[in-house]
Parts: structure tokens; C-alpha cells; sequence
């Protein structure tokens, strides 16, 4: 049996046509039949009713189409975790905060890295800042990518791990253009809403530290939702529910649309470092050259 039979047959099932099957297949319809016939005699089985008038499946090959169809997938994702695990291959696991996942930071770091490191593979987990650093220190993820911030560092013993700045980011506030044209003045009868995160979330702690004190000294404000996910909070923003700190790499494309404004009159912007702590302890040669270029 070929691989390249069972996917004829899928051509034909999607189509439910032997000439539009072959030409989607690259080959003459008499050679498309033979490969169709050649299936069913390896099958045992008649796949297609040729008595019927347009042509019909039979019984049995509708009730068997989903397992022809994942035997193929599984022929092609076999091929592919094999390739994957060529001595020559790195794979790495990468633990990064929800943020970063979604800003316009990590997929550039990435593509960088696989340009100066081929065959690299990822898994990558997102999780809050606290999951991801248990991950790390109980060896689950080769690398730690995290965001630091002067008054909180992810705390991680110089012993296991190589640390890295990879770059900077800061927390903005900002808000919708039609909310932010409500807000001048602001006074007491008009309170400023405000999203935000958690208070012991990372980006909350932040936050109380450094900016909300001195907001509310000088604006009447109530802090109307509070989430813990950048996205959750990027769109209640703009959807002008109130103002909110998102990181910049999150929202840069916002920023440059005019969809959202800084608001940095209101509050200047929190300045964030993004770093990588690599793995000491992990056995993965992939962590060495990351160090080395780095």
C-alpha cells in the first residue's frame, strides 16, 4: 500500500469528482482510477459504488472515511516528530509570562534566535510570572523569559541559571480617543476608571508601587475591572470602558493606529526590563548555545 493512494482517495471523497480528483492530484484520470482500484484491492473492500450514476461511496467507506483520513495525518505528523528528534535538532521549552506571548516582542526574539541557531525547535508555555518560575527552578522549562522591574526581580539564585537582558518594555497608561475626550477636566463627579491587574499579579504590584499612588493623589479614580490577561484589558480599552497600563509591546500597532493614546500627563510610563534565565542545571545542549549567543 502507498501513502500517496490513501490520498487520492481523500481528493476524491472532497470533491465527489474523479476528473476535478486527478487534476488536484497532478496525474491522468485513467492513472487516478488505477491508484483508486489499487486501494480497494489492497482495502478488500469496494470504496466506491461505480453503479450509481454520479458516482457514490460505499457504505463502508463513509463510515471509515475519518480513520483514512488520520491514518494520513498520523503517516505525516510521525515523519515530522521524527525529523524533529534528529541528533541534529535543538529542542528548547520556554516558560513566558501571558505578556509576552501575545506582544510584538517574542516573536521577533525568536525569529532572531532561530537565524543565528538552526534546527531549533520550540515548546513554548504562557503562564502568570509565579507559575512560570516554578517551572523553571523545578527544571521543567529550560528557559525563563520574564519581565523585571526595578523593585521586583523574579528572584531566581545566580547557582541555576545564566540571565540575559533581551531588551526593554514599559507600562503605559492609556485610553480610546471618544473616552479620553470625557476626561478633561476630571473632577470629582467624574470619576477616572481605570483597569487594571491584580495587586499581586506582577504587573499589579507594579503598578501599586509606582503609578497608582501618585494617581489618586491628584484624581478622583475607581478601579472598574481588574484581570489578570494584557488582552482581556487591551480590549476593554478599546472599547472605551476606561483606561488601562498594558505594556507597549502589546499594543504598538494600537498605538500607531491612533486607537489608543498615551496618557502620560495622567501617568508617566513604568519602565520594564525583558530578560531570559537559562537553565545551569538543564542537560539540553540547546541552553549552552543560547548562552554563547546571548
Amino acid at each position: 500500500m502507498e501513502l500517496k493512494w490513501l490520498e487520492d482517495y481523500i481528493a476524491l471523497v472532497d470533491s465527489q469528482n474523479f476528473t476535478l480528483a486527478a487534476a488536484s492530484r497532478n496525474v491522468s484520470q485513467p492513472a487516478f482510477s488505477r491508484r483508486i482500484q489499487a486501494l480497494e484491492a489492497w482495502l478488500g473492500i469496494d470504496l466506491v459504488d461505480r453503479s450509481k450514476k454520479p458516482m457514490q461511496f460505499t457504505a463502508i467507506a463513509k463510515e471509515h472515511e475519518t480513520a483514512l483520513r488520520q491514518l494520513v495525518d498520523a503517516a505525516y505528523q510521525a515523519r515530522s516528530n521524527m525529523q524533529s528528534s534528529r541528533s541534529d535538532h535543538f529542542k528548547l521549552t520556554l516558560a513566558a509570562q501571558h505578556s509576552l506571548l501575545v506582544s510584538s516582542f517574542l516573536p521577533r526574539f525568536l525569529e532572531k534566535l532561530s537565524d543565528r541557531v538552526t534546527n531549533i525547535n520550540y515548546n513554548l508555555i504562557s503562564e502568570n510570572m509565579d507559575t512560570c518560575v516554578s517551572m523553571f527552578l523545578r527544571g521543567t522549562a529550560d528557559v525563563l523569559i520574564v519581565y523585571e522591574y526595578d523593585a521586583i526581580n523574579s528572584d531566581i539564585p545566580r547557582n541555576v541559571s545564566s540571565k540575559k537582558v533581551l531588551g526593554e518594555d514599559e507600562l503605559i497608561l492609556v485610553g480610546h480617543p471618544k473616552l479620553i475626550k470625557t476626561m478633561h477636566p476630571i473632577d470629582i463627579d467624574r470619576p477616572l476608571p481605570l483597569l487594571s491587574f491584580p495587586t499581586n499579579s506582577f504587573f499589579g504590584h507594579a503598578i501599586r508601587v509606582d503609578a497608582l499612588p501618585r494617581l489618586v493623589r491628584r484624581f478622583h479614580s475607581v478601579v472598574i475591572c481588574e484581570s489578570s490577561f494584557a488582552v482581556g484589558l487591551r480590549e476593554m480599552a478599546l472599547a472605551a470602558r476606561g483606561v488601562a497600563w498594558l505594556p507597549r509591546s502589546v499594543i504598538e500597532a494600537d498605538l500607531k493606529r491612533g486607537v489608543l493614546i498615551p496618557l502620560n500627563d495622567i501617568s508617566p510610563p513604568i519602565a520594564l526590563r525583558i530578560v531570559a534565565h537559562i537553565s545551569k542545571m538543564s542537560n539540553n545542549k540547546a541552553c549552552k548555545a543560547l548562552v554563547d549567543i546571548l
